[in-house]
């Protein structure tokens, strides 16, 4: 019987049957920038966007119409922050995959995974509803654009103009309110647990300590 070759150790310590040094060189510099930019974006952006995202939602209540919203520039406000939070959901969703366990290997090493899994339920559900949001504000734009050019009734147009106007500043205060409280649940859920969560490297040192 011939002599099985021994195969090489991945970053995580798995079995890979070939040499990826230059990848795990490379995924390793990704890493080290996204935790060195992780503590701007916790201590800074995220403060940043949670008060303006409380300062929309005060806005919100004093508009009688979507019309006004728009008009005032609020419409477009709210896009732009909904855009700039998504964009900082995702980056915290890259940052917090450099910790072990990888959420994609379905892993759990202890505490460290239970968090990690709780932690990027909260910033998922942050971007999610953000690119959710946006949808649904081009969704209605669409289907005012599509209703009135149909309608060739007016007392007909008026009355679903109504509704619809309606609905779409409903959907802005739903919006700002959520987004805010989505912050704020990110903002917690990582204040608690960070301590929690563990590096590759600290979970193998953890581990050879042990045995």
């Amino acid at each position: 019987m011939s002599e099985s070759r021994p195969r090489k150790r991945g970053r995580e310590g798995k079995d890979v049957p070939f040499d990826i040094e230059s990848l795990n060189k490379f995924l390793g510099s990704e890493e080290e920038q996204l935790r060195n930019k992780a503590k701007e974006i916790l201590d800074g952006d995220l403060i940043a966007h949670a008060t303006a995202a409380a300062a929309l939602d005060a806005r919100v209540s004093a508009f009688a119409s979507y019309q006004e919203a728009l008009d005032d520039g609020f419409v477009a406000d709210l896009q732009k922050q909904l855009m700039a939070v998504f964009r900082m959901g995702v980056k915290l969703e890259s940052w917090l995959n450099t910790y072990t366990p990888p959420l994609a290997s379905g892993g759990n090493v202890g505490v460290s995974g239970e968090v990690q899994d709780g932690v990027y339920a909260h910033i998922h559900g942050l971007s999610a509803g953000c690119s959710e949001a946006l949808h649904r504000m081009l969704g209605y734009e669409k289907e005012y654009a599509v209703q009135r050019t149909k309608c060739t009734d007016e007392r007909t147009w008026q009355r679903f103009r109504g509704t619809l106007e309606a609905n779409m500043l409903h959907d802005l205060g739903k919006t700002t309110l959520q987004m805010h409280a989505d912050l704020l649940n990110v903002a917690n859920s990582i204040s608690n647990n960070l301590s929690h969560l563990r590096t590759a490297a600290s979970e193998e040192s953890k581990l050879a300590a042990m045995y």
